[in-house]
């Protein structure tokens, strides 16, 4: 018995060691913004695997409202009222955001480093990427208006200069903020773009030094091992500059068969997707958008499921508004089309030129929309391309 109160003693000095390494900070972050109205405020903890719903609160008639909550690293959170966003970052325990509501996203912060930083990032982004948006547009107006090859070279030139202009201030910002969500999120917006995973890569190797036993760096490594994991299983695929391997499957109300030969002449993306994928359903948003923007101009897209139930292929066709042609073999990861083109994950895609040529693959959010604006820019667009033995030379309805 004697012993007791020693084993005691130690019991605790071991649970406070533990505990040491998960030891929490609190913070108190108050917003006042100007001109809001009243409503409901939410604080979510952002991060690579989920996003965490932190607390809720009201404002009041002032634009006022407080949030406190523990955090054990420094982190992205996003504050949601409505439609309207805001991002900060919590890495001091007594945090003061200033702004008015017509200024969203940007305000004035006092106690974090990170999110001052986090604003002058987002202020030359949005400047670079309408740059690059405004210079797209010229690319589609010039098209549709049939400029001459050469101002459509120095056209697309522009284009490809200000995409440049962009993804250069985004990477030298990862590689060199101290502020390690920061880091993380301009790093992060090349995730799932195959044509910067060496980047990725790169950036990736050195998060251990830069900011060593953190979370949410573990997580951005391990999303860059799966997407190296994912490329050298996507080698055994067709490869860009390749005629894309033909196939011809039965379309959704099973009384029709398209091929990839149907389409010669239109630039096709080729999606591999099904409807229990979630990382697709997310995707899908974004392809609905390049189809309903590009649709006019040449481009169509060839939706092949890897389902196998066929009611529920249909039921997220409907629910995701996909408007363009779909088929499958309804045979799951059975699915000859899928081995035909070496699909190993999805969401998978491959853009396929007039000529049937591979062009590019694996196409995600801004990456497609860059892609497409400057192949449809600065492409002939062959549109009288050979057609195929049965002279189908456009989408089938």
């Amino acid at each position: 018995m004697k012993h007791t109160p020693l084993f005691l003693l130690f019991c605790v000095a071991f649970l406070n060691l533990v505990s040491c390494g998960e030891k929490k900070k609190q913070f108190h972050l108050a917003v006042e913004m100007k001109g809001m109205p009243v409503q409901s405020v939410f604080i979510e903890e952002l991060s690579f695997n989920e996003n965490k719903l932190i607390d809720s609160t009201r404002s009041d008639k002032e634009g006022r409202f407080q949030f406190t909550g523990n955090y054990s690293e420094p982190g992205m959170y996003r504050i949601r009222m409505g439609d309207s966003l805001m991002l900060v970052v919590i890495d001091g325990e007594d945090i003061k955001l200033t702004t008015s509501w017509t200024n969203l996203p940007f305000y004035a912060a006092q106690g974090s480093p990170g999110s001052s930083s986090l604003v002058v990032f987002l202020k030359e982004y949005m400047t670079a990427r309408k740059a690059m948006i405004a210079s797209g547009l010229v690319l589609d107006s010039l098209r549709t208006n049939n400029a001459s090859d050469s101002v459509m070279v120095l056209a697309n030139a522009e284009f490809e200069k200000q995409s440049g202009v962009l993804k250069t201030f985004v990477k030298q910002y990862a590689d060199t903020t101290q502020s390690m969500p920061l880091a993380l999120f301009a790093a992060g917006k090349f995730l799932r773009d195959p044509v910067e995973l060496d980047y990725e890569k790169t950036f990736a190797a050195k998060l251990s030094k830069r900011f060593p036993e953190n979370k949410l760096s573990a997580q951005f490594q391990d999303i860059v091992k799966e997407m190296v994991t994912a490329d050298s299983k996507a080698a055994t695929g067709p490869a860009v500059g390749t005629i894309a391997p033909d196939f011809t499957l039965k379309t959704i109300d099973g009384k029709s068969s398209v091929s990839i030969k149907d389409l010669r002449g239109k630039f096709v993306l080729l999606d591999f997707w099904a409807s229990w994928c979630p990382p697709c359903r997310a995707e899908n948003p974004n392809v609905v958008a390049a189809y309903n923007r590009f649709k006019d101009k040449n481009f169509t897209i060839l939706g092949v499921s890897l389902d196998s139930d066929k009611q529920k292929w249909q039921d997220a066709i409907d629910k995701d508004k996909l408007a363009w042609q779909q088929v499958s073999d309804l045979q799951g990861w059975e699915s000859t089309v899928a081995a035909l083109y070496g699909v190993q994950s999805i969401p998978a895609n491959f853009l396929i030129d007039p000529t049937g040529k591979i062009v590019a693959v694996n196409l995600r959010g801004e990456d497609l929309e860059r892609t497409l604006i400057s192949k449809l820019g600065a492409s002939e667009l062959v549109t009288n391309a050979p057609a195929t033995d049965n002279k189908k030379t456009s989408e089938v309805k």
